[in-house]
C-alpha cells in the first residue's frame, strides 16, 4: 500500500514552538508575559494561516513600477499585489512597532515582545519584515537624534497600526561607489540660501524604495565616513525622487527594491553618520530575528513532513540517520534563537541606561547577525533535504525559504565585515571579556583557551577566533535555559562561518 504524502501543516506556529514559548516566558516577567502571551498566541496562528498562504501569493506577483501615469507625466508609483498589502495590515495592525513607541504599563517590556511577535511573522514572511524593520528604524533614529519637530511630524505615522495614515520606512545607503565601504559613497548634500538642504546622487540598493519616511547618507564635506551626514527625506510629491527600476533579486521577492536617483531633493538634517549607524544596527538584530525565524519554519516544516512520511516500512523520523540530522538542526536553531533573543534583551537594558549592557551590545550585535544570517542558508537547506524531492518544488514552501535566506548574510554587512566590526569593537573597549566573563563558569578550559588565543590574534584568524566565541556563548546560553541535550549536541560542531572551526 503506498504511503500518501502528507498535507502541508497549518498549526499556529506559536503552539509549535515550546522552546519560543519558553523562552519568552523566562525573559518576560510574569505580568509582561501574561500581557504579551495573547497577541503572540494570534500572530502564531495568523502567521500560519493567513500570512504563509499570502506570502507565497506576493512571492509570486512581484511588486511592479508604474513610471508614468495615464498623460504622460513621471511618476514612482509602485503596484503591489493585494496579498502583500494584506500582509501589512496584519503586519502593522500587529502593533510590533507602535507598541514600542507607547507610554504603557508594559512598556518596558515592549521592545521584546515587538521582536517576538516579529520573529512569528517571519516564520511567515521574511520580505516585508525588511520594511518592518527600516520603519522602526527611522523611528528609532528620528526619535534619538532628530528634532522635536521631526518626532512630532513623522514619528506618530512611523508608529501607526492604521493603514490609513501608516507612513513606512527606508534606509537610501548604498551606492555605486560603496556598499559595505560607506565612505566611499557620492551623494552631495547642498544648503541653499534659505537653509534647505538638497541632496543629489543616485542610490544603488534601496529596500521598501516607496518608503514615505527615508534616512539618507549624504556627504556634506569632507572624506571618508566622516564626510557623511544623514538626512530625513520624505518622498511624498518630492520632485527630486525618481526610482530608476526595480531589482530583480534572488529572494524577497514581495518587497520592493530598487534605485533611486536624487535630483535637488530637499530633504532635513538627521545628525551625523552615528545617526545612521544607530539604524544600521537595528537593522543587523532585525536580520538576526528574520534568520532564526526562517531556520525555525525550516524546521517545522521538516518536522511535520517527517514525522508523517514513511520510507521503508516507517515514519522518516524513526530513521536513525534522520533523526540525528534533524535534532542536530534543531539544536542549531534554538541555540540561535537564544543568541538572538539575548542580544533583544541586551538592547532593551542598554536603553534603559544600562551602560554595561550598551558595551555587551557593540559586540553581540555583529557576532549575533554574522552567525545567524550565516547559519540561514544550511539550515534551511538541511531540512528541505531531509524533507527530499517534495521540498524541492515549487508547490513547497522551501525553495522561498531557501532563496530568502541567501539574503541575510549579506545584507546589513557581510560576515567578513562583521568579523571586522566584532575585532574593532574588541581591540576598542575589550567587550569580548563580558561573554568570556559569561562563559568561564560554565566552560572554564574553553573559555581559557579562547583568551589565550587573543593575544596573538591577527585578522586572519579573526573568524575562526569569533567562531569559536559564539558558540562558546551559545553554549552557555543553552546550558543556562535548561538545554543540556542540545548544548552536548553542539558543543563538538562548527558554527559554519570557516570550515573546521571547532570550540
Amino acid at each position: 500500500m503506498s504511503q500518501p504524502i502528507p498535507d502541508p501543516p497549518s498549526g499556529s506556529y506559536w503552539e509549535a514552538s515550546p522552546d519560543f514559548r519558553a523562552l519568552c516566558r523566562r525573559k518576560l516577567s510574569a505580568s509582561a508575559y501574561s500581557w504579551a502571551e495573547p497577541q503572540l498566541a494570534v500572530m502564531g496562528e495568523r502567521a500560519a494561516k493567513e500570512v504563509a498562504p499570502l506570502a507565497a501569493v506576493a512571492d509570486r506577483e512581484r511588486p511592479r513600477l508604474v513610471t508614468h501615469d495615464s498623460r504622460g507625466a513621471r511618476t514612482n508609483h509602485v503596484e503591489y499585489h493585494p496579498a502583500y498589502r494584506e500582509m501589512e495590515r496584519i503586519a502593522y495592525g500587529s502593533g510590533m512597532i507602535a507598541m514600542k513607541y507607547q507610554t504603557h504599563e508594559h512598556s518596558h517590556a515592549a521592545p521584546f515582545a515587538g521582536f517576538a511577535l516579529g520573529y512569528l511573522f517571519a516564520m511567515a514572511e521574511a520580505g516585508l519584515y525588511c520594511p518592518v524593520c527600516m520603519t522602526d528604524g527611522v523611528a528609532r533614529v528620528l526619535t534619538r537624534h532628530g528634532t522635536h519637530e521631526q518626532v512630532m511630524r513623522v514619528v506618530p505615522h512611523l508608529t501607526s497600526a492604521d493603514p490609513r495614515t501608516l507612513w513606512t520606512g527606508g534606509m537610501f545607503l548604498t551606492e555605486r561607489a560603496g556598499g559595505s565601504d560607506v565612505g566611499a559613497n557620492e551623494t552631495v548634500a547642498t544648503k541653499d540660501a534659505d537653509g534647505t538642504w538638497r541632496l543629489t546622487g543616485h542610490k544603488w540598493f534601496c529596500s521598501n524604495v516607496d518608503a514615505q519616511a527615508v534616512l539618507v547618507t549624504a556627504r556634506v564635506n569632507g572624506e571618508g565616513t566622516r564626510g557623511l551626514r544623514t538626512f530625513l527625506l520624505e518622498t511624498r510629491e518630492n520632485a527630486g525622487v525618481t526610482i530608476e527600476r526595480l531589482k530583480e533579486k534572488l529572494g524577497v521577492r514581495s518587497m520592493a527594491t530598487g534605485e533611486v536617483t536624487l535630483t535637488n531633493a530637499p530633504a532635513e538634517e538627521v545628525g551625523g553618520f552615528a545617526a545612521m549607524a544607530e539604524m544600521l544596527n537595528l537593522s543587523r538584530l532585525y536580520n538576526a530575528v528574520a534568520s532564526v525565524g526562517v531556520i525555525g519554519r525550516a524546521v517545522y516544516e521538516a518536522r511535520h513532513y517527517i514525522e508523517r512520511r514513511h520510507a521503508f516500512g516507517r515514519p522518516v523520523i524513526e530513521w536513525p540517520l534522520a533523526q540525528q540530522t534533524f535534532f542536530d538542526l534543531e539544536a542549531e536553531h534554538v541555540a540561535a534563537m537564544l543568541l538572538t533573543f539575548e542580544t533583544v534583551d541586551v538592547l532593551t537594558r542598554a536603553d534603559a541606561g544600562d551602560a554595561g549592557a550598551a558595551r555587551l551590545l557593540r559586540i553581540l550585535t555583529p557576532i549575533a547577525k554574522a552567525v545567524t544570517g550565516k547559519l540561514a542558508v544550511p539550515c534551511v537547506s538541511e531540512a528541505m533535504e531531509l524533507i527530499g524531492g517534495n521540498g524541492y518544488i515549487e508547490d513547497s514552501p522551501m525553495p522561498r525559504l531557501l532563496r530568502d535566506a541567501q539574503v541575510l548574510p549579506i545584507w546589513e554587512g557581510t560576515t567578513n565585515i562583521l568579523m571586522l566590526d566584532a575585532l574593532r569593537v574588541m581591540n576598542k573597549d575589550a567587550s569580548h571579556e563580558l561573554l568570556l566573563s559569561r562563559t568561564r563558569p560554565h566552560f572554564p578550559r574553553e573559555t581559557e583557551a579562547l583568551a589565550a588565543a587573543l593575544g596573538s590574534l591577527d585578522e586572519h584568524e579573526t573568524r575562526g577566533w569569533i567562531d569559536r566565541l559564539a558558540r562558546l556563548f551559545e553554549l552557555t546560553l543553552l546550558v543556562e535555559a535548561g538545554h543540556g541535550e542540545y548544548a552536548d549536541r553542539l558543543r563538538a560542531r562548527p558554527l559554519g562561518l570557516i570550515p573546521g572551526a571547532h570550540v
